[in-house]
């Protein structure tokens, strides 16, 4: 029997939390192996994009990569958050690199965001407009996935749930916008519309 390789074992694995696999997160959270490899999930995109926008025509390539990072930054820090609120707030007990691991391997979903610099190549689309789409749809479906683990991994009952989520969508938001002044500038909110 053919043996798969690593990369392909860890997209599946994504794929299969992306399904709610509460058995695969599980699995995941308690593999310290696995850690690695959600750093490498969360910041795929984010090197391919950087190269993929290395190909456009513009001067403003510093602006597209601190454009890039900060929701990568932003839903670092709103893994960590979360996991600190259901902690610290609700009492939860729980390792939050395990928390992290899972949720990061929802994020395997940002992989589509490699699309629009793609289409960006053949002059199709507004690659912002779409990439900020994808992450959306992807954000949605990754608070998804922290909705079940919290209750599954910190026990948590659905309202504390719902909570910790809340809270972590307004400090996700709050860091977004501090983090948008800081590196990009006032004009900022603009890149968003």
């Amino acid at each position: 029997m053919k043996k798969s390789l690593p990369v392909v074992d860890v997209v599946k694995d994504g794929i299969e939390v992306l399904k709610l696999n509460k058995v695969q997160m599980s699995h995941i959270a308690h593999d310290p192996k696995a850690t690695v490899w959600a750093f490498g999930i969360l910041g795929l995109p984010f090197v391919v994009n950087i190269l993929l926008a290395m190909f456009q025509e513009t001067t403003f390539m510093y602006l597209q990569v601190k454009f890039l990072l900060i929701p990568l930054v932003t839903m670092v820090g709103c893994i960590f958050l979360m996991s600190f609120v259901a902690q610290k707030v609700f009492h939860a007990k729980g390792d939050h690199m395990a928390f992290f691991r899972v949720i990061a391997y929802a994020g395997i979903v940002t992989w589509l965001s490699v699309i629009p610099f793609v289409l960006s190549l053949f002059g199709l689309g507004d690659v912002f407009r779409l990439f900020n789409l994808v992450n959306l749809v992807a954000g949605v479906w990754m608070l998804v996935v922290t909705y079940t683990f919290l209750i599954d991994y910190y026990k948590l009952n659905q309202q504390n749930a719902i909570i910790t989520i809340v809270l972590g969508v307004v400090g996700a938001s709050i860091l977004q916008s501090v983090l948008g002044r800081a590196l990009i500038g006032p004009f900022y909110k603009l890149m968003y519309l």
